[in-house]
C-alpha cells in the first residue's frame, strides 16, 4: 500500500482537482451540441447509460491501480499487473503527452480571448468581427506567445506538487462554475431564451432509434469524463490506502456531467438569443463546430448581450480555467511518471514544460497540425480505455472489486466485473469501428493516406509507429530501471 510520497490535503481538494481535470473545454463546446443534435433531454438517456456502464467502471479501475501502487501509469501497470505490462502503461502516458502538446495551444487561445475581453473586444458589435479577429489571431504570433504563457503557469503549478494542484483547482473550479452561471443566467433572462431551452432540453425520444445517437453518447462520455486516460489513475496515486475509490469515481462522473450541462446553458442560450439580433439562424452557428462556435461566432455575438463586455470576458476566463485545470492534470501524468523514476518533482516539471513547449510549437503555428493531432490522439484515448479494461481482466475481476470496496462508502458488486471486463471494452470497440467506418465515408478517396489531416490512414500510421517505439523503448531501455524501482518497492 502506498503511504509514502505526496498526498491530497483534503477530500474536497481532491474533488475540485479531479473535477477541474475532467471539466474541460469539451464540456463547454462539444457536449451542448451533441445534446441538442441527438434528442435534447432524451440524449441524456444513452449518455447516462454510458456513464454507468463505461465511464464510472473505468474510473474505478484506474483508481484501483493508482491507489494500490502509489505510482503513475508505467510503474503502476508494472507493479500491479507485472513488468510485461509496463509498455501498456507507457502507451496510456504517451496518449496524454501527445494531447498535452496541442492542448496547451487551445488553452492559450482561451487565455488570449480573455485578454482581448479586457481590452474591449466584446464592448461593441461589428459585422464580421468574429471571423476577422480569429483570422488575425491564428495567422500571427499570438498563439505561440500565449502557449508560452500557459507553459509558464503550468510549470509553476507542477513544481509545487500535489498541494499546488489542489490550491489552483480549489480556486479555479468554483470560479469557472460561477462565471458560467452568470453567462447562462444573463442569456436566459433575455427575450428568446425559451428557444434555446427547448432546443437543448426537448425530449425527442425518436432520435434514440438512430444508432449514431448512442454512439455519440458513448464517445462523448469517454472524452468528457476522462475515463481511461490515466488521469484518475495518477490523481488516485496520491491517495492513502483506505481512501474511497468508488464514491470519488461517481462524484467525478456526475460532477463532469453537471459542468457540461451548465456549459451548455451558457453557450446554447447565448447563441439562441443573440444570433437572431443580427439576422442569423442559431442552428447555423451550432453547426459551425468547436472553433467556429466558440472563437468566431461567440466573439461577434457577445456585444449583443447587455453588459456583453463583462459577460464575454467572464466566459473566456471560465473557458481558460476549465482548460487550465485539465492542462495541469494531463501534464501531471507526464510529471508523475518521471518522478516515479527518481527525478525530483521540480526538475520533472521543467522537463515537462520544455518538452511540451517545444513539441507544441507546430500546433501553435499551424492549425492543420493541431487538427491532425487532435484527430489521431483524441481517438487514441479509446485504445487506452480498452487497455485499462484488459489489465483488470488479467489481474482478476473479483480481486479488483474487493480492493475497490476497501474503505468505500459505495460497495460495487459483481455487476462491476461484467461491466469493466466485458461490456466496457466491447462498447468501446464498437465505437471505434463506427468511427473508422464514418471516417472512411467522409474521405472515401483519401482515407488511407497517412499524410492527410483527416484520414483513417494517418491515425493508424501514428498509432502503429507509437506502439512500436514505445514497446522497444520500454522493453529494451527502460526495463532495467523498471526492475530496479520494483525491487526497491519490495
Amino acid at each position: 500500500m502506498a503511504e509514502k510520497g505526496e498526498h491530497w490535503g483534503t477530500r474536497l481538494g481532491f474533488i475540485f482537482a479531479i473535477l477541474g481535470a475532467m471539466i474541460g473545454s469539451g464540456n463547454i463546446w462539444r457536449f451542448p451540441r451533441m445534446m441538442a443534435m441527438y434528442g435534447g433531454g432524451a440524449f441524456l438517456i444513452p449518455y447516462s447509460i454510458a456513464l454507468f456502464t463505461v465511464a464510472i467502471p473505468l474510473l474505478i479501475a484506474e483508481g484501483i491501480i493508482g491507489r494500490e501502487t502509489g505510482k503513475s501509469t508505467i510503474l503502476g501497470f508494472a507493479k500491479y499487473a507485472g513488468k510485461k505490462y509496463a509498455w501498456l502503461g507507457a502507451w496510456v502516458a504517451w496518449v496524454n503527452i501527445a494531447i498535452m502538446f496541442y492542448y496547451a495551444v487551445v488553452n492559450g487561445w482561451a487565455l488570449a480571448y480573455f485578454v482581448k475581453g479586457l481590452t474591449g473586444l466584446y464592448a461593441s458589435y461589428a459585422p464580421g468581427k468574429g471571423l476577422e479577429t480569429w483570422n488575425a489571431f491564428i495567422s500571427g504570433w499570438q498563439p505561440l506567445l500565449f502557449t508560452i504563457l500557459v507553459w509558464i503557469f503550468t510549470w509553476y503549478v507542477m513544481a509545487k506538487g500535489v498541494r499546488g494542484i489542489e490550491k489552483v483547482a480549489t480556486f479555479m473550479v468554483p470560479s469557472l462554475l460561477v462565471f458560467l452561471a452568470i453567462v447562462a443566467i444573463r442569456a436566459i433572462l433575455m427575450p428568446g431564451s425559451e428557444v434555446a431551452l427547448n432546443y437543448m432540453f426537448k425530449f425527442d425520444i425518436s432520435k434514440l432509434s438512430n444508432a449514431e445517437a448512442w454512439l455519440q453518447a458513448y464517445s462523448q462520455v469517454l472524452w468528457s469524463t476522462g475515463a481511461g486516460w490515466g488521469i484518475f489513475l495518477t490523481y488516485t496515486s496520491y491517495f492513502r490506502k483506505n481512501d474511497d475509490i468508488n464514491l470519488n469515481a461517481h462524484i467525478t462522473g456526475f460532477g463532469d456531467t453537471s459542468g457540461a450541462l451548465l456549459g451548455g446553458l451558457a453557450v446554447i442560450t447565448t447563441v439562441a438569443v443573440t444570433a437572431p439580433l443580427i439576422g442569423l439562424d442559431p442552428f447555423k452557428v451550432y453547426a459551425e463546430g468547436n472553433v467556429g462556435l466558440t472563437f468566431i461566432w461567440l466573439t461577434e455575438l457577445f456585444p449583443k448581450v447587455p453588459l456583453g463586455f463583462l459577460i464575454g470576458t467572464l466566459f473566456y476566463l471560465a473557458l481558460f480555467f476549465a482548460a487550465f485545470t485539465s492542462q495541469i492534470a494531463i501534464t501531471d501524468v507526464f510529471v508523475k511518471n518521471v518522478v516515479d523514476f527518481g527525478v525530483p518533482r521540480k526538475k520533472a516539471a521543467t522537463y515537462a514544460a520544455v518538452v511540451g513547449l517545444v513539441a507544441g510549437i507546430p500546433a501553435a503555428i499551424s492549425i492543420n497540425w493541431l487538427n491532425n493531432q487532435d484527430w489521431a490522439w483524441g481517438v487514441g484515448l479509446l485504445v487506452s480505455s480498452v487497455v485499462i479494461s484488459y489489465v483488470m481482466l488479467k489481474t482478476g475481476l473479483e480481486k479488483n472489486r474487493e480492493i475497490a470496496n476497501r474503505g468505500s462508502d459505495i460497495k460495487i458488486g459483481k455487476w462491476w466485473d461484467i461491466l469493466v471486463g466485458y461490456v466496457t471494452p466491447l462498447s468501446i470497440i464498437i465505437v471505434m469501428l463506427w468511427w473508422i467506418k464514418q471516417s472512411i465515408s467522409w474521405y472515401p478517396d483519401t482515407w488511407w493516406k497517412p499524410t492527410e489531416i483527416y484520414s483513417t490512414g494517418t491515425v493508424i500510421f501514428q498509432w502503429a509507429l507509437a506502439m512500436i517505439v514505445i514497446y522497444v523503448v520500454v522493453n529494451k531501455f527502460l526495463m532495467p530501471k523498471i526492475e530496479a524501482r520494483l525491487a526497491e518497492e519490495g
